[in-house]
């Protein structure tokens, strides 16, 4: 398992990970993910089948749209903006957001440079174009970032939320999905209950086990032994 999406992350799954956790929060740019990593394995020699995508999802969910959406406004209204603002200054290497009016649009300058950052860079740059992306105001910011802590969050129905796991795997931007509820224990029942059976209707999960280890229902074959070989002109001699 590897998890992070920079140019360091990418290059290491592409040559080691068989699983990878990535947050990622477009359609287009988790595509262009998914394909990058792949082309990186093949170019490693590896068969870019034997790496499985797995995108965060943070899934909000009720009956109506309607209601999913009245339970989202619900887990918004119980973050503590200073607590937010906090995680996402530490983001940014401790970048001083306090002045910034909560009701107006993210200034585009307001956050480092994500290739300046001593952090994780790959999740910067995510927040850093979901700003660009969407000019939410900065209260709107936190919201996404509270529950999903940057990662795909889905409000809607049952079927909705299977719309949309289905629209990322026939696009090839995942190969299944690491489920992030924005609250325990019901948002994952409510997942398991509604959403697995409707994705089971379609064909997308598994109706039974056909094994007994997590490399299994990744249907992953057991990778060859390596063998440690020194470099070609490293000498065999002791020092």
């Amino acid at each position: 398992m590897q998890a992070g999406s920079s140019e360091e992350g990418r290059q290491f799954a592409a040559r080691y990970a068989e699983a990878i956790f990535t947050a990622q929060q477009d359609l287009a740019a988790a595509r262009d993910f998914a394909a990058d990593v792949r082309r990186r394995a093949s170019a490693a020699g590896r068969d870019p089948r034997h790496i499985k995508i797995l995108p965060g999802i943070s899934p909000i969910i009720g009956s109506t749209e309607e209601e999913a959406r009245r339970l989202e406004r619900e887990l918004n209204e119980l973050t503590v903006p200073e607590v937010g603002l906090r995680h996402l200054s530490a983001r940014f290497d401790g970048v001083d957001l306090s002045g910034l009016p909560l009701d107006e649009p993210v200034p585009l300058d307001a956050l480092p440079q994500p290739g300046d950052v001593q952090g994780p860079q790959s999740r910067a740059a995510l927040i850093t174009e979901l700003v660009q992306r969407e000019r939410p105001t900065l209260r709107e910011l936190l919201y996404r970032l509270a529950g999903g802590r940057g990662h795909l969050v889905v409000t809607g129905t049952p079927e909705q939320i299977a719309d949309r796991i289905e629209e990322w795997a026939e696009a090839g931007a995942a190969d299944g999905f690491n489920v992030m509820p924005p609250y325990l224990p019901g948002g994952l029942d409510d997942f398991i209950d509604h959403v697995v059976p409707e994705l089971q209707r379609r064909g997308l999960f598994r109706k039974e086990y056909t094994g007994t280890t997590l490399r299994d229902h990744y249907d992953l074959p057991r990778p060859r032994n390596t063998v440690f070989e020194p470099e070609p002109n490293a000498s065999n001699e002791p020092a």
